[in-house]
């Protein structure tokens, strides 16, 4: 895998033309060519910069289809390691083993990569004359160069390959939706923020079924307020200073200065879709006039209107910050008997806000469920396990020393994690461990780990002393402490 094309430079281009519909024409890697084409559809980026629900739609869609891509890829060239392998062994070969193997070894790679430019049949007549040049240090290591380099266009050939496969599905999928769903939307008066959180568990798959199941769970939000305050204490912000601000790439921000008057100097023409003149709006909305709406954008001829702050404020004005990385979250799901019924239901609700705010901010998540066992989940890669979970029943006692023991495993798993968000969603009826691991909480606390909790019910709580704060909900009034 090229370093160029990872998995952050597929968010970066994404979190690009997400904003502003900004991408590059065309590219000569197969994923990302095929992006481009699909960002380049003038219909697709309407919808796009138009529609926040389109735009999270599309975002959302892509993201699996690059990290399904990349996975394959990943999978591909651990399948081929024995091959790269012998590549290098090949550069250490004997002029022995050279003389009495590079014929054989010439026939395995031309069956192979003929068709992707290796020139045995060069190799053939150099290696084979009278002056025996296999021995010649040089042209050997030109000939697993250029073995390397077929090596390489096959993978890109099976690459383009599989993407062609399933692109079709991918497109009518993503047509389908950006059609489906906003209308959906209009006509049952779901409001946004239901969607993000109810869709950011479906991945990319709509179906209006599994949608109004979760969209249930996450309606408690608005019976149970503590839900939003405490997910809104793991959504930290990187540098809180209560003023808005705009993150560049990892450890900067942006600060916005915005203008009070009239910001309105005149109209001009472009492609702007959020400066458009009210006539051009009017074209947009019309079925007969809407081709000559994408010419005029194309051709980037929309009138829209000039603003001051264009001119007298360029990007390149924008004062950078240092902010502060956003940790990882850590939330640890009480599944014992004592949280059957209401409990329950206010946990899986927190939990989809969590999710929502991971897949918002960049965020790892992990979720530990846990009574006498354990079950540990990467909710942002693993949405089918954790549906999966959703639908299981809290049964069992509680036991808070394994997973007190697998929260630590994962903050010392890298330094990163040191800066994380706990999350602890239980009733508390956890008896205390041993003085050595709820001392290490303490020590966690004192390195800018946050340790949170969520109380369900209203029993006694001797964990209080070792949490940064704990909310909790009675039944059924809600209050904080």
């Amino acid at each position: 895998m090229s370093p160029k094309y990872d998995a952050s430079f597929y968010i970066r281009v994404l979190d690009q033309y997400v904003a502003t519909g900004e991408c590059s024409d065309t590219d000569d890697e197969p994923l990302y060519a095929y992006l481009l084409s699909i960002m380049n559809d003038p219909m697709i980026k309407i919808q796009v910069l138009t529609d926040e629900v389109c735009a999270r739609i599309f975002y959302d869609m892509m993201s699996l289809f690059i990290h399904l891509n990349l996975e394959k890829e990943k999978y591909n060239l651990q399948k081929s390691q024995s091959e790269q392998n012998g590549m290098k062994q090949t550069l250490e070969w004997s002029i022995a083993r050279r003389k009495d193997g590079w014929q054989a070894l010439l026939q395995q790679v031309s069956d192979k990569y003929e068709t992707m430019g290796f020139g045995s049949s060069f190799y053939k007549s150099q290696f084979g004359n009278e002056e025996e040049k296999y021995g010649d240090d040089e042209l050997w290591e030109r000939m697993v160069e250029d073995w390397e380099e077929a090596f390489k266009r096959n993978l890109q050939e099976q690459k383009k390959k599989e993407i062609d496969q399933r692109k079709e599905s991918l497109e009518n999928r993503l047509h389908a939706n950006l059609k489906n769903i906003p209308e959906y939307l209009r006509r049952h008066e779901v409001e946004k923020d239901e969607f993000f959180q109810a869709w950011g568990l479906m991945s990319g798959m709509w179906n209006t079924v599994d949608f109004e199941r979760i969209r249930k769970v996450v309606r408690m939000q608005k019976e149970y307020p503590e839900i939003i305050k405490i997910a809104n204490l793991m959504g930290r912000t990187a540098d809180d200073e209560g003023r808005e601000r705009l993150h560049v790439g990892q450890g900067d921000v942006y600060r916005l200065e915005h203008s009070s008057k009239n910001d309105i100097q005149g109209v001009t023409v472009g492609n702007d879709l959020n400066a458009l003149l009210p006539t051009e709006m009017v074209h947009c909305a019309d079925d007969d006039l809407e081709s000559l709406f994408i010419y005029k954008y194309v051709t980037r001829k929309l009138q829209t209107f000039r603003y001051k702050s264009e001119i007298m404020q360029p990007a390149r004005s924008l004062e950078t910050k240092p902010a502060v990385h956003k940790g990882p979250m850590i939330v640890c799901l009480d599944t014992s008997g004592s949280m059957v019924g209401i409990p329950e239901k206010i946990a899986c609700s927190l939990l989809v806000k969590l999710l929502e705010i991971a897949d918002r901010q960049h965020r790892p998540c992990f979720l530990i469920a846990f009574s006498v066992s354990i079950c540990p989940i990467d909710v942002r890669k693993e949405r089918t396990r954790l549906l999966d979970f959703f639908s299981t029943t809290s049964c069992g006692d509680t036991d808070a020393t394994r997973m007190l023991k697998a929260t630590f495993d994962l903050l010392q798993s890298k330094k990163e994690y040191m800066n994380a968000d706990v999350l602890w969603i239980t009733d508390f009826k956890i008896p205390l461990p041993s003085p050595k691991l709820t001392d290490r909480i303490l020590e966690y606390r004192k390195a800018d780990t946050h340790f949170y909790g969520l109380q369900l019910g209203i029993a006694e709580n001797e964990w209080i002393p070792f949490f940064d704060r704990v909310y909790r909900v009675d039944y059924p009034v809600a209050r904080c402490y």
